[in-house]
């Protein structure tokens, strides 16, 4: 029953690793939206319309508006191919930006002035295998919203938590023209930059441009997979179920093994109560030990794998997710119920005498 129960553990812990996959590789691609807001024009317009720009200059929160330009290059994820911006920005405000957003230059160096070059982060090189040197962007790169005419070079890598990359502007206006440009927002203070990007989303009109906020894609990413959580809730329920299910039949078993025992010490005048929780308590603790050998093992492979088949397929997941092992703790929970349904309903027809005459 133990090793059920590890196995239970470790299969409905692994499952929802990986779906939570989706959101964190998500949310990790566009976690630059927490150091600042983007906004691009719509409708067919290059540029941001001067009175929205002038609009958000003007309100308290904003600290600065950075205009960029820039291209798209692909990243790997569970859903395939994905475009990441490379935003073109003057060297001031790159620097400003990269210090905002937590990272920091490890290794190279900065792009030059008009030179087909680029910076990213850790996490974009090991996402796309690259190293200093190699091209992060090419003409013939497929499926890029807006492709380079000239390939771009590697020459700086980011340490940090978020994922960004720029390349200077000078490259970006001379080589990409008819590119339309965004603005850059950002607040005095980084931890009001996620409802500040709300607030903007609600104020600014959705006809002219759009605003990229960091709960506007964690909402739009919920809902789109709503239903796969729905199918792996069903999917566990039903695995719990079953687990429970058989454990207390294994329970009732080793119970009806050990009828004699217990009907000898509710003989000796032992309550029965007190051997209700005896027998329960062998099942709570052995439950327990094998959530916790579940959890562990989960862990392990989780961590193992993490490096060598999720990462390089694009899938950022995190072995010590919360949310999985606490998916996991309805399974020795309901077996313990069980348990003592089972046991307790065997106990109250417990007949000692006729037990003892028949040994």
């Amino acid at each position: 029953m133990g090793f059920v129960i590890v196995l239970s553990v470790f299969l409905i812990a692994s499952v929802v690793t990986i779906v939570d996959s989706i959101d964190l590789t998500v949310l990790t691609i566009y976690s630059y939206t927490r150091g600042f807001t983007p906004i691009i024009p719509r409708a067919g317009r290059l540029r941001v319309d001067r009175d929205i720009a002038t609009r958000v200059s003007k309100l308290p929160q904003t600290e600065r508006v950075v205009e960029s330009s820039g291209f798209f290059f692909n990243v790997n994820t569970v859903f395939g191919r994905l475009p990441f911006v490379c935003f073109g920005v003057p060297e001031d405000d790159r620097d400003y930006l990269i210090q905002r957003s937590g990272d920091r230059l490890t290794q190279g160096r900065m792009p030059r002035k008009g030179l087909p070059e680029a910076v990213a982060s850790e996490g974009i090189v090991r996402n796309r295998k690259l190293k200093l040197g190699d091209i992060i962007a090419s003409p013939t790169d497929t499926g890029s919203l807006v492709s380079v005419p000239v390939p771009v070079k590697l020459v700086g890598i980011l340490s940090g938590p978020t994922w960004i990359a720029f390349t200077s502007k000078e490259f970006t206006d001379e080589a990409l023209p008819l590119v339309p440009h965004s603005i850059l927002v950002t607040t005095h203070k980084v931890s009001d930059q996620v409802a500040f990007g709300d607030t903007l989303m609600g104020m600014l009109d959705r006809v002219r441009v759009q605003v990229f906020s960091f709960h506007s894609l964690v909402k739009e990413l919920r809902s789109t997979l709503s239903s796969m959580y729905l199918i792996m809730g069903l999917v566990n329920g039903t695995v719990i179920f079953v687990v429970a299910l058989m454990s207390g039949m294994l329970s009732n078993i080793y119970f009806t093994q050990r009828i004699s025992e217990f009907a000898v010490l509710s003989a000796i005048g032992i309550r029965r109560r007190t051997l209700m929780v005896h027998a329960v308590s062998e099942t709570a603790i052995l439950t327990t030990i094998g959530w916790v050998l579940g959890s562990l093992v989960d862990l392990t492979f989780m961590t193992a794998l993490r490096g060598r088949l999720f990462e390089p397929r694009g899938m950022l997941i995190n072995p010590s997710d919360p949310f999985a092992f606490v998916y996991t703790l309805p399974i020795p929970l309901c077996i313990t119920l069980f348990a003592i349904a089972t046991i307790g309903y065997r106990l109250s027809r417990l007949d000692p005498v006729t037990i003892i005459e028949r040994r």
